[in-house]
């Protein structure tokens, strides 16, 4: 379990630190999430570091609680949350 909540947090860190290099190149008419977009927008960068470290931190809580009982909802959060990010950063590195 530990090991998969190191790659939730690596593969959003790698979703996050790409977008900055894409933005920074591109502007934000590079990101293809709305929700990302319209955050950006409303809250600037500082905001959306919140936002994407609450999410992060938000679904490895939900998973820790989730695994003594529900071992395999925590396990399809995990491939989802990692899968999520790992796209993400890939959107991001092929927009560079």
């Amino acid at each position: 379990m530990t090991t998969a909540l190191i790659f939730l947090v690596a593969a959003h860190a790698f979703d996050y630190f790409s977008f900055l290099v894409m933005t920074a190149k591109h502007g934000l008419a590079a990101e293809f999430n709305p929700i990302v977009v319209a955050l950006a927008q409303e809250f600037g960068l500082p905001g959306l570091t919140i936002a994407k470290l609450g999410s992060v931190a938000f679904l490895a809580g939900v998973v820790i609680l989730a695994a003594p009982q529900r071992r395999k909802v925590a396990g399809a959060l995990l491939v989802i949350g990692i899968s999520a990010g790992m796209i993400g950063g890939i959107s991001n590195v092929a927009s560079i």
